[in-house]
């Protein structure tokens, strides 16, 4: 009969609980991954160690550096079991975003967005290519066996571009361009679209390495989706492509300069038309939207009119409405410090109010109001450059406005009629004006700034293509996009 001793007890119990311990870490620990095909792959802590150091040296870590990749895994693998504790499977998505959040809490923000790369470029090359069901294309520019760029005359140059002081404002040597490129070509070219940071080893330095990154992705798209009929068409497809591009027969807008070869899901179109409704979280929601469409470089323009004018009451209270030119001046706040495609350009925005909208005179005045205060400010002393304190200091300096303007009011106008404006809430009579009144406020706003333009509703809507889906309220901010609303 053998003895339990105090000393034997202890060891049996640190037994216990050591078991105890390793079953809990295996239950709870992340075992496997799914992958897109749906299957599960087991967890590799030294897989993902090994693309993240790729990425790190892809974005220019020198290699004594390369040992932060071990803390980042374990941070990695310490959420993903907080999140997913054994119980769930994460997909390789999850894992990517955990590995992005992560890297950016390291401060390594410029290798969170190679690691994005680094894996879009690597999906792209596993995913076979499919022919056999699609176009073929014929050499129109091109010639086979020389790739476009063997034809052109290269060389290097200096990018800058100065102020009108005279102060230089954005600088690259070194840059490789063809011959026959303008100096203001190139100055365009390398501060608008090359990407990364100048003097970083990430940062494009050839119009090769822009072409290429370009005209390859799309070509690469084709080739996966089934566009070409076989790979000598795809080719073809990628050299004619890039011969027009670099001898500047053609361009692309600029979201596809700044986004394509960089996003796995490109913004591509540069002109969006929004639409908002009589809500705050639609407000709101068109605040977002908006911001996202700015930053990938595009703009976008919208009707304020389906908004409750400020002379009309909120639900259920007594209380009166702020009215859209108030929503105005935050919308107008969000796109004067969102920079379009992360460049120095400022958000493109179009804003629009129907003529017999009730607050269609504070629509007018609202821009030469506030221009009227620049000048004041200029008289002060203050610089009156465009991106000086006077015309950043007021209100509507970062959209397009337009009046809508209908063949009745025009008519009214030619008669010397009444107009007389209609809640939005209600339909109801609201305000009434001299119809010539309205138009010669019109008039004189623009004269002082340049704005309100004016947008003909009743011909733009008698042209209209696509009638059965519905009418068109609104344009893009330069106004050559006129369509439904919600559209790109």
């Amino acid at each position: 009969m053998s003895t339990f001793t105090p000393s034997t007890q202890t060891s049996a119990v640190g037994t216990s609980h050591a078991i105890g311990d390793a079953v809990w870490q295996y239950m709870t620990s992340l075992k496997s991954v799914k992958k897109r095909d749906g299957s599960d792959e087991v967890f590799s802590p030294e897989k993902l160690e090994r693309s993240i150091i790729a990425a790190m040296m892809a974005a220019g870590m020198k290699e004594h550096n390369l040992g932060v990749a071990r803390q980042v895994v374990e941070h990695v693998v310490g959420r993903l079991t907080r999140v997913f504790d054994g119980h769930t499977t994460p997909s390789t998505a999850d894992v990517r975003e955990v590995i992005n959040a992560t890297l950016i809490d390291h401060n390594l923000v410029h290798v969170s967005k190679k690691f994005v790369s680094y894996r879009f470029e690597n999906r792209h090359q596993d995913e076979a290519a499919r022919y056999g069901h699609g176009i073929t294309v014929k050499r129109y520019f091109t010639t086979p066996g020389k790739h476009p760029y063997e034809l052109i005359k290269w060389e290097s140059r200096t990018a800058k571009i100065t102020n009108e002081k005279g102060e230089t404002v954005f600088e690259q040597k070194d840059v490789e361009v063809p011959e026959f490129w303008s100096q203001t070509a190139t100055n365009i070219v390398v501060q608008k679209y090359f990407r990364g940071q100048v003097g970083q080893p990430d940062r494009e330095r050839s119009a090769k390495q822009l072409i290429d990154r370009v005209a390859i992705t799309m070509t690469n798209w084709g080739r996966k989706d089934g566009y070409f009929q076989t790979a000598e068409d795809a080719e073809i497809f990628e050299h004619e492509l890039i011969h027009i591009l670099i001898n500047q027969m053609a361009a692309f807008n600029s979201p596809v300069w700044f986004n394509v070869g960089v996003c796995p899901h490109p913004q591509c179109s540069a002109c969006f038309i929004n639409s908002v409704s009589d809500d705050m979280r639609s407000i709101l929601h068109l605040c977002t939207t908006e911001g996202m469409i700015f930053k990938g470089g595009s703009g976008s323009g919208v009707n304020l009119s389906p908004l409750r004018s400020s002379k009309e009451f909120l639900g259920g209270s007594n209380g009166r409405s702020s009215g859209p030119i108030s929503f105005m001046k935050g919308l107008d706040a969000f796109a004067g410090v969102i920079k379009s495609g992360g460049k120095t350009r400022r958000a493109a925005k179009m804003v629009i109010l129907n003529i017999d909208h009730p607050d269609i005179e504070s629509f007018i005045k609202c821009k030469a109001e506030e221009e009227k205060k620049a000048w004041a400010l200029m008289d002060a002393g203050y610089d009156g450059s465009i991106d000086g304190p006077a015309y950043s200091s007021i209100f509507f300096q970062n959209a397009n406005n337009s009046v809508r303007v209908t063949d009745d009011f025009i008519q009214a106008v030619r008669e010397d009629g009444e107009w007389t404006t209609k809640e939005v809430t209600t339909g109801k009579p609201s305000v009434s004006y001299k119809a010539r009144e309205l138009m010669q406020m019109i008039g004189d706003a623009a004269w002082h700034c340049g704005d309100p333009g004016m947008q003909y509703d009743t011909t733009i809507n008698k042209w209209h293509t696509c009638k059965n889906t519905g009418r068109i309220n609104a344009s893009n901010p330069c106004s050559e996009y006129v369509f439904l609303d919600d559209t790109a």
